[in-house]
């Protein structure tokens, strides 16, 4: 007899470790534009048709901030304004594809609070603290290094108010190497993969060149939800309490659903079934 061997390998929890893992997918649409507008069906037998607010095609992930942010936001907007006066005037509308290949969630390895150097740029050669990331456009921020000066306010100088100005962290790609991870052993960049440790049991993040772990932060389990899991109160009466998730509520059993139903209603059932035959 022959028998499957099925080897259990541990979930790669790190990747699914972003700021925004607990937000609705539906919210994340909305603000990226991408949901429909209107949807044409009924149309006797021919396809629907769905006029969107931005096509999904047309959408193009902002290396600046998230979807939600007022900069991006205003971005999608600005788009989705184009898109439907040219549909309107029946201009033709080229739609913007992404340009960033992002990089795959299980080969990701830089996270808010790790230790970086930078590798380009006026401050090439420092060390500083990731403040966030942008995976879905390969973004890394530094905790003020890779800065620019940015005018606020610009339009209140019509009013005679003057501009006022302030630093502002500027992306870096890790896929072009312009930022790298801080070996722990030694200070010195690195690159850093995820292997399994000792016991099989879990995913570890270790050094490329000298094979040292990098421990993950604690920032990087920060959500807009919690600081961290273990300190998460539960709203009473607004969150489903962890022992209601994990109570057990059915029972299977071999019977109809009708059944069941006069079982726990206490419904007895004298008639006896006509017999059926089946040709």
């Amino acid at each position: 007899m022959n028998f499957s061997r099925l080897s259990l390998v541990p979930r790669r929890v790190y990747a699914e470790l972003d700021y925004a893992r607990h937000m609705p997918q539906s919210y994340v649409n909305r603000m990226k534009r991408t949901v429909p507008r209107k949807v044409y069906d009924n149309r006797f037998g021919a396809p629907k048709i769905v006029r969107y607010y931005v096509h999904p095609d047309d959408y193009v992930p902002n290396p600046e901030g998230r979807p939600w942010e007022q900069k991006p936001l205003q971005d999608a907007v600005s788009r989705e304004n184009t898109y439907h006066s040219h549909l309107l005037h029946n201009k033709f509308h080229d739609f913007e594809h992404k340009r960033i290949k992002p990089i795959p969630a299980e080969k990701w390895t830089i996270f808010p609070g790790d230790t970086v150097q930078i590798m380009v740029g006026k401050d090439k050669n420092k060390q500083g603290v990731v403040a966030r990331v942008l995976r879905e456009t390969n973004s890394i921020f530094v905790d003020g290094l890779h800065t620019k000066l940015e005018k606020e306010n610009a339009e209140l100088k019509t009013y005679g108010i003057p501009p006022s100005y302030r630093w502002v962290e500027c992306r870096l790609d890790p896929l072009k190497n312009e930022v790298q991870l801080v070996d722990p052993n030694d200070k010195e960049p690195c690159t850093a993969s995820w292997i399994l440790n000792e016991a099989k049991t879990e995913w570890i993040r270790v050094s490329d060149r000298t094979g040292y772990e990098i421990p993950m932060p604690n920032q990087a389990y920060v959500t807009y939800e919690y600081v961290s899991p273990s300190d998460y109160i539960e709203v009473e009466g607004k969150d489903t309490t962890s022992l209601q998730v994990l109570k057990r509520t059915y029972t299977p059993k071999l019977s109809l659903v009708e059944d069941q139903l006069a079982e726990e209603l206490g419904i007895k059932e004298d008639r006896v079934p006509r017999p059926t035959y089946w040709y």
